[in-house]
């Protein structure tokens, strides 16, 4: 190879740069490598750069053509992205570990919450209906708060 493809970087992409996806056959790559070069073609393009675009053209052609550069190629691009995608060392560290284990609660204290949650559901059942949206208290009877518009919860 002229040009370094290797090691892999996104903005060396070579699929990218043809514009054609990583499934694409060799006459489908052949095609897209036809395109540019009358794109950077020196004769065609009078830019101070036509030569080295021209230039990556050509490795870009010789590597996607070689059945044994494309494989290698295709290995490295898939190794990048799965590196990318893997947390690394760093970001596994940087949360402290979460203690899952539950502390046994004490009689009294089990009971005292089971009182509490047996008060609030008869709050619930006592209190006047409220409006879904904008909780304001809504008369016995309407199915739909005056204020907002929005249908009521029952038993509030």
């Amino acid at each position: 190879m002229n040009q370094r493809l290797l090691p892999y970087t996104p903005q060396r992409d070579v699929y990218r740069l043809l514009g054609v996806p990583s499934s694409a056959t060799t006459d489908e790559i052949s095609a897209a490598c036809r395109r540019l070069s009358r794109t950077f073609h020196p004769d065609r393009n009078q830019s101070g750069r036509a030569t080295e675009e021209m230039q990556v053209v050509n490795v870009v052609r010789q590597v996607m053509s070689d059945p044994e550069w494309r494989a290698i190629y295709d290995r490295e691009r898939y190794r990048f992205h799965a590196a990318m995608a893997r947390p690394s060392e760093v970001m596994l560290h940087a949360w402290p570990p979460i203690e899952l284990r539950r502390t046994r609660r004490s009689p009294v204290a089990r009971y005292l919450r089971a009182a509490f949650i047996g008060l609030r559901a008869v709050a619930v059942t006592l209190a006047p209906p409220r409006c879904r949206g904008c909780r304001t208290v809504v008369t016995n009877g309407d199915v739909f708060c005056a204020a907002c518009g929005t249908p009521l919860l029952p038993g509030g």
